[in-house]
């Protein structure tokens, strides 16, 4: 659905990270590009120190494209492939990082809908930054309903995959898997669907 390029601003002499998405029905682009759009807007606002920052968004030769703040380093699902376990007290410092952006993004009635360790990025500092909000959601209450399922099955809250119900309580599912894997080196569900 996505592919995800280093690009150099000539205009502000910086990196970033340019992601393009493909829709594979073309009756349904305009329509998924104001979804985007939309989303982007509100993510765009998401101003904290642990979390990625959205730039721009707009459209090249008919799909749409989000540039990000580039952020050098790897991933919490690529240091857990090379090393393993994280021991308890690193894993705990990272989690109040998680946590703290999280939080922050749901004060700002933004749910996640995605947190896994692939969408978040340890800088050479040691700061984590969670990334990708392309499926977040904006909520004006505590819960909603979403009409549909996306996201990564194996972080899915059960009250989301059963009612389609997103709201913070999903999140805060995913970051207690996101947790365990950090603890334990595996996922806590296995399953692919």
């Amino acid at each position: 659905q996505s592919e995800v390029y280093l690009a150099h601003d000539p205009h502000l002499d910086r990196e970033v990270a340019i992601k393009t998405l493909h829709f594979a029905a073309p009756g349904e682009r305009a329509a998924n590009m104001e979804s985007l759009l939309t989303e982007a807007r509100t993510v765009s606002r998401l101003q904290h120190p642990h979390i990625v920052g959205l730039y721009d968004a707009g459209e090249h030769e008919g799909d749409p494209y989000l540039v990000f703040e580039y952020v050098n380093g790897h991933t919490l699902a690529q240091i857990l492939q090379r090393d393993g376990p994280i021991p308890p007290n690193r894993a705990i410092g990272w989690a109040v990082q998680i946590l703290d952006a999280i939080g922050y993004a749901h004060a700002a009635g933004i749910v996640h809908r995605d947190l896994k360790p692939s969408n978040v990025l340890i800088d050479a500092n040691g700061v984590l930054r969670v990334m990708d909000f392309g499926i977040s959601s904006r909520i004006d209450n505590k819960q909603a309903k979403c009409g549909y399922l996306m996201g990564t099955p194996a972080y899915m809250a059960p009250e989301y995959i059963s009612n389609e119900d997103i709201g913070p309580k999903s999140d805060i599912f995913s970051f207690g898997m996101l947790l365990y894997e950090l603890l334990t080196g595996r996922q806590a569900v296995r399953g692919k669907d």
